[in-house]
């Protein structure tokens, strides 16, 4: 058991070396960061307790059937299930992009002491769940790896029940930093410019950076979100990026150190309140928290 457990979730050494030695090794060079660290911050479960802070202002995970579109390594699932006592379903494809976080997923709730099957081998374009099933629907960090992110939005629209709330924090490629690569960019309107930039600019295989969804973006969501219908829409995230700039408090997850000291240098400058005014304005805030509910 690693030094990341906490008493809502064991992190096993064979899930966290399988992780270094994996993708923690694949991302050293695009992510600029020690595998070890990659897999440190993958698996901490203050992760997902931190996640659920920022869900809870719209809708309170105890008790509730939720589901997550992208279970990654399983952390979530686990730590919502034992801590919030949650009904916990997720979908996390096997053999596709980040692809032993199924097989580690397992290893890990299944040293938890939960079952696994309730880990669907599907897509978030297709899930595998009946239309209203859900209070909650949850996801972080995997819209803008997705085949079809509009479909995606559109199933767990379909999966929410009446009254039931989605969120889904992702990034906003009209923003200025980039947390795969963590690099800061101007913003992205075309994937084509982003993967000139990681190449010539950041200096980093581009590769990874053209499977993203760089379309993203707050008019996108609103577009999208407008065809979907039906549903009330209670944040893109602006009022959460208006608070972290404000107290300079942008989380301590991977390569946003770099976010972190540019912050707090605007933050001892006294001109936090005014840049986050101007980036909101200019729709360039990150992450976006895309937050709904569906109409009764």
């Amino acid at each position: 058991m690693t030094a990341l457990s906490t008493p809502f979730c064991t992190v096993t050494d064979a899930a966290w070396q399988r992780l270094r030695d994996s993708q923690g090794v694949r991302f050293t060079d695009q992510m600029g960061i020690d595998p070890a660290k990659y897999a440190d911050d993958t698996l901490d479960p203050r992760k997902a307790e931190d996640m659920a802070t920022v869900l809870d202002a719209y809708a309170p995970l105890e008790g509730k059937k939720v589901l997550e579109i992208g279970t990654g390594c399983g952390v979530n699932h686990i730590v919502w299930r034992k801590k919030y006592g949650v009904d916990g379903w997720g979908v996390e494809p096997e053999g596709e992009g980040f692809e032993n976080s199924a097989a580690i997923a397992r290893m890990l709730i299944d040293a938890n002491g939960l079952d696994t099957s309730r880990i669907k081998d599907a897509p978030g374009e297709k899930l595998p769940f009946p239309d209203a099933a859900f209070d909650i629907v949850y996801s972080s960090n995997v819209l803008e790896h997705t085949g079809d992110p509009a479909q995606v939005l559109r199933e767990a629209v379909r999966v929410l029940k009446p009254g039931g709330v989605m969120q889904i924090v992702c990034p906003n490629y009209l923003s200025y930093f980039d947390g795969h690569y963590g690099a800061i960019h101007p913003p992205i309107l075309w994937n084509g410019f982003f993967r000139w930039w990681v190449k010539w600019v950041c200096r980093k295989d581009p590769w990874f950076a053209g499977t993203i969804r760089t379309e993203i973006n707050p008019f996108w969501v609103r577009r999208q979100l407008s065809l979907i219908g039906n549903i009330e829409v209670l944040t893109l995230g602006q009022d959460k990026f208006r608070e972290r700039m404000t107290t300079a408090d942008v989380g301590r997850w991977m390569a946003l150190g770099t976010v972190g000291k540019i912050v707090g240098l605007g933050h001892k400058l006294g001109i936090n309140r005014l840049a986050a005014a101007l980036i909101i304005a200019a729709q360039g805030w990150t992450p976006l928290i895309i937050t709904v509910r569906k109409s009764a």
